[in-house]
């Protein structure tokens, strides 16, 4: 009640300004031209300095647009000119003109329009805190066919590398800023919060107890450009804008494009083959609606090794393994797993439009849906793991698949415009995203022969309905200021998380009778056979949630234009979560300049993380692959995952979940000291208290554990984990971008170097109770200190010349992958993975106008990761490379051709 009260407030509180400060309007009109032809420049933006207001040229370069009495700095801007500033005064009821003469400068960098970051319309070089673009060309030219990869090779403070054998975790890659987690960057969609992925990450790789947002499910033929904020942004956005923002900008271009790729991994699989339509139409004068529709079929990769350790049941050592495949017609390869990146098959398809009103108001409207089918492999099920296979259905035992099915729909509208010098932004969205586990080629032992083969596991699912009202007022200071806006807004948000349970089968124990080696349910050594389907077990009745929580935020700040050299934003935010209390963060931003070639930036801001509703109340029983501290093999273990509320956690001593709190300060230069060339660096500083992480396995070894777990040992289970916030961590690094484009022959000819030095430390581990006293290193064990700390690059860093001359272009890009660190929990199976320096290339021709052939490659000389060096993490062959941190996965190159038509 309390949070709608809240927005009811901030509507009336627009309303009422707009009856109270109703001003009289004025025109302005003009025109924009070439200064040096006298040419109209068609569709060139002319922005409200200090506002959200802005418009374009109509087809003979003109402009007209009415204003709130009052002076007002004009900037004009055309891709390829110089921008041009101009103060006018508009009074009631006239009409001026002011026209525009824009020198060309088609070597021109940093002038490209965001939001992000703001809530007033910037360039780029002109924000007091850093922001990235991709442009659709960048994307195209990349080769890459879903943005996680693209971001991952043009973006370095970016990583989100493939992932094997993690169950969910192979179908969703999790994605990381600035070496934090993927629940600590938040995505938007057109300036909108995106929902998170219905996933939680609960396998050992890196982002383990993290949800993050499914990038994939938004086409990548329907993306205009990518925004990447590289600082905290709490106080604008709320929650999870940690680490940073990522704007996913969607295509308003009224044009028809339709693109087809394909393509295969140097190693003869992982064919891709990706089509696209994408089409728009005018609306009015400056309205538009584009629809896209897009096709990805990924075939799986495979990197395992040949199997060199036992197979069968009673039969030991290398020669009579090999003697009783013989007479079978078997070979090892037979038994060998599939690491390696997942199969897939997309079908996506998303709109954007923009409908201009009466008023100068503008509806606008976006979203899509998205379904895709995935395929992946566990651990090989030998025939002699006699607690797992029912030799009658698989004599030689089997590979488990773990089928999934996502689906993504996602929807929001608005109404935009101004009041009486009030700009304002009001939307209402929608987004759901669900995972669907089958489980196909495998068994329920405990049941045997009357197993099926095939298991509906159950289903996660995560949703939320968002209502957000943004407004700025720009102030007139009679000129003692550039400009001084006053921002303010509130957000509205309700969130659902459920888990549906899966076929009885999935989960159940048989019960079979007791005679050891007779009865299906027991071993021939009296040991129960394991319940549930093999890889994965199916969530149970008990598991079953379906949790609600809502959250009310209001903000407000001031973005001061002191001079053209001097910017100030300050903002605060309040924010209320009805299942944990409420939160207040701030921010300080500024940008000084010294001429128009170099300025100084810096931030500080405080900033917060809830936990997730999955971090709450996810749960299940599934089955892990640990190492054998006697033995060193790594053995299926069953793990409880006990949610936050469950009296199991509470015996464990673990409090309810609250927010991650961070501080964050940022502090850096841009320089354009020549025509073409831009030069930026920036060092931050991240501090984030109470960090939630999955805690390390509690096994039943330990008496205490053992009597906890008892009532769980009809299901086999050997150990338990808990969401805890059980982590304090510090995160220094620096980003270095020097961009550089220059006339060569006929053609332009651009540079490009960015870097990304990131270093995370885990500073504290928190002992949530006395219960724990003395479990330091099983809250948060040595394997998960290095997947925070070591599992990522600490290094990142890409160089790319691409050429454009006439119908030909060339782009060919270098990204160099920092070393990494294995870290197990045994010390003797450390390793470290050398860097690796990989190189992509794309070459295009123009057959004829609007027909474009391009054909290239994505790590061309196909490199890979260094192989594992220790017998131990090789695990008999089945992992040649680590699946527990990654640099940029086990691929290789990647070849394609493309074809693509623009009309």
């Amino acid at each position: 009640m309390q949070k709608r009260l809240i927005l009811c407030l901030l509507v009336s509180g627009l309303l009422l300004s707009s009856s109270l400060f109703a001003q009289e309007k004025g025109t302005i009109t003009g025109t924009v031209t070439d200064a040096t032809t006298g040419e109209a420049l068609i569709g060139a933006n002319i922005i409200v300095v200090g506002s959200t207001t802005g418009f374009t040229t109509g087809l003979d370069g003109t402009y007209k647009h009415n204003l709130v009495a009052g002076t007002y700095t004009l900037r004009a801007g055309y891709l390829g000119y110089e921008a041009v500033e101009k103060r006018v005064t508009i009074k009631s009821g006239e009409t001026i003109s002011v026209d525009f003469q824009l020198m060309p400068a088609p070597l021109q960098i940093g002038e490209e329009l965001i939001i992000l970051g703001s809530r007033t319309l910037r360039t780029v070089t002109g924000t007091p805190v850093p922001v990235d673009i991709i442009s659709s060309t960048e994307i195209q030219q990349s080769g890459y066919t879903q943005i996680d990869q693209v971001l991952q090779n043009l973006a370095p403070s970016f990583h989100a590398a493939p992932q094997t054998i993690s169950d969910g975790t192979d179908h969703i890659n999790p994605a990381h800023l600035r070496g934090l987690g993927p629940d600590q960057v938040l995505v938007l969609v057109n300036g909108k919060r995106r929902h998170k992925s219905a996933l939680i990450h609960v396998n050992g790789t890196v982002g383990r107890g993290t949800v993050g947002t499914d990038l994939n499910s938004i086409p990548l033929s329907a993306v205009e450009r990518i925004e990447i904020l590289r600082d905290g942004a709490s106080s604008q956005y709320g929650s999870d804008a940690i680490a940073g923002v990522i704007n996913i900008v969607l295509k308003s271009s009224s044009k028809f494009t339709a693109d087809i790729q394909g393509g295969v991994t140097g190693e003869s699989d992982g064919e891709q083959v990706k089509t696209s339509i994408s089409y728009g139409t005018d609306i009015g004068d400056d309205g538009y609606f584009v629809i896209t529709g897009e096709f990805l079929d990924r075939a799986r990769t495979n990197r395992s090794g040949t199997w060199t350790g036992d197979i069968f049941l009673g039969i030991d050592g290398k020669e009579a393994t090999d003697a009783e495949l013989s007479s079978r017609g078997l070979t090892r390869d037979d038994f060998s797993m599939k690491t390696g990146q997942s199969d897939a098959v997309f079908g996506l398809a998303f709109y954007n439009t923009s409908v201009p009103l009466n008023g100068g108001f503008e509806f606008y409207s976006f979203g899509g849906l998205a379904h895709r089918k995935g395929e992946a492999t566990g651990f090989f099920r030998l025939p002699n793991s006699e607690a797992r296979v029912v030799p009658e259905i698989y004599p030689n035992g089997f590979l488990p698949q773990i089928h999934t099915e996502v689906q993504d729909i996602s929807f929001a509208s608005g109404l935009r415009g101004n009041l009486n010098g009030w700009d304002f932004d009001f939307s209402v969205s929608y987004g759901t995203n669900s995972f669907l586990f089958n489980i196909e080629n495998t068994n329920n032992a405990s049941i045997g022969t009357a197993s099926p083969v095939s298991f509906d596991a159950g289903e996660l699912g995560f949703g939320n309905t968002l209502g957000n009202l943004d407004i700025v007022k720009l102030i007139d200071t009679k000129g003692k200021l550039k400009s001084l806006s006053f921002i303010m807004g509130g957000e509205f948000r309700v969130e659902n998380y459920f888990i549906e349970a899966g076929d009885v089968a999935s989960w159940q124990l048989g019960n079979g009778g007791d005679e050891a080696g007779v009865d299906f349910d027991t071993t021939s050594s009296g040991g129960p056979k394991d319940p549930g389907s093999q890889v994965f077990a199916g969530f149970q009745p008990d598991n079953e949630v379906d949790r609600f929580r809502n959250s009310a935020g209001v903000y407000a700040g001031l973005e001061i234009g002191v001079s053209d050299n001097f910017l100030v934003d300050i903002g605060g935010r309040f924010e209320n979560y009805s299942d944990f209390g409420s939160t207040f963060n701030g921010k300080i931003a500024t940008r000084i300049g010294f001429g128009k070639k170099f300025a100084i930036r810096g931030a500080f801001n405080t900033g917060f993380r809830a936990p997730s509703l999955h971090q709450i109340w996810f749960n299940n029983v599934s089955i892990q692959f640990v190492i054998d501290p006697l033995t060193g093999e790594l053995e299926p273990t069953r793990v409880l995952t006990s949610n936050n509320k469950s009296s199991v956690t509470k015996a464990f001593g673990i409090p309810d979940l609250k927010d991650e709190t961070s501080l964050n300060f940022s502090a850096g230069f841009i320089t354009t000291p020549i025509t073409g060339l831009s030069i930026s660096g920036d060092f931050y500083f991240i501090t984030i208290d109470d960090r939630i992480v999955l805690t390390s396995r509690f096994s039943d070894s330990d008496p205490t554990v053992a009597e906890l777990l008892a009532p769980f040992s009809s299901l086999g289970v050997g150990a338990a984990q808990f969401w805890a916030n059980a982590v304090n961590t510090e995160t220094k690094g620096v980003d270095l971008i020097i961009a550089y484009n220059t006339i060569a022959g006929d053609g332009i000819l651009a540079f490009s170097l960015a870097g990304n030095i990131t270093e995370t430390e885990v500073t504290e581990v928190i002992v949530p109770s006395s219960l724990l006293a003395g479990f330091e290193e099983t809250i948060f064990n040595r394997e998960e200190k290095n997947r925070l700390e070591d599992g990522l690059p600490q290094q990142k860093g890409s160089f790319s010349v691409a050429y454009r001359v006439d119908r030909f272009n060339v782009t060919a890009r270098t990204n160099y992958f920092g070393e990494i660190e294995y870290k197990p929990t045994n010390p003797d199976n450390d390793e470290t993975f050398s860097a690796k320096v990989l190189l992509d290339l794309d070459v295009g021709y123009e057959v004829i106008p609007g027909l474009k052939v391009s054909v290239g490659g994505t790590n061309i000389l196909n490199t890979f990761p260094d192989e594992h060096q220790l017998a131990g993490n090789r695990s008999n062959e089945r992992f040649i490379y680590s699946r527990r941190v990654t640099q940029f996965g086990m691929n290789g190159g990647f070849y394609y051709g493309r074809i693509t038509l623009s009309l």
